[in-house]
């Protein structure tokens, strides 16, 4: 093969890897903390054992009322919590009527107030302590 021919053929061969890289593996969200993510989110969704169903077998009508019942002080919603699936359902599902930014802390948060008056807060992701966002975080 002469050298030519190999510079042409070295040539493509990289020309196939940038568009490879570019744009199947980097389109990919596959990072190490993008998996770890999904890692506990999974973990969580199984140790909840939570049906993502729109069903309320509650004498309490509204996925609001029944979500207050659960806040003690020592923690937000009890271990076995088979309308978690209906409140997530209602968060998921319901208009939302207004939008502020959160308040207090040093992360991002959205204030949304949805269809009926209930009141939730968005945080889209969670950073280390000392992580430093580069650029508008907004």
């Amino acid at each position: 093969m002469k050298l030519k021919q190999r510079v042409v053929l070295l040539a493509i061969l990289l020309v196939i890897f940038i568009f490879t890289k570019v744009f199947l593996i980097d389109n990919l969200d596959t990072s190490a903390a993008n998996r770890e993510d999904q890692r506990a989110f999974h973990r969580m969704m199984t140790g909840l054992r939570v049906e993502l169903a729109p069903k309320l077998d509650h004498t309490l009508q509204s996925p609001w009322e029944i979500a207050a019942q659960w806040v003690v002080p020592r923690e937000v919603y009890p271990e076995e919590t088979p309308e978690l699936g209906a409140v997530m359902h209602a968060m998921a599902t319901k208009k939302i009527i207004k939008a502020d930014v959160g308040y207090k802390g040093t992360q991002l948060k959205a204030l949304l107030i949805l269809e009926g008056g209930q009141k939730v807060v968005f945080k889209p992701k969670r950073y280390s302590r000392d992580h430093v966002v580069e650029g508008e975080p907004y």
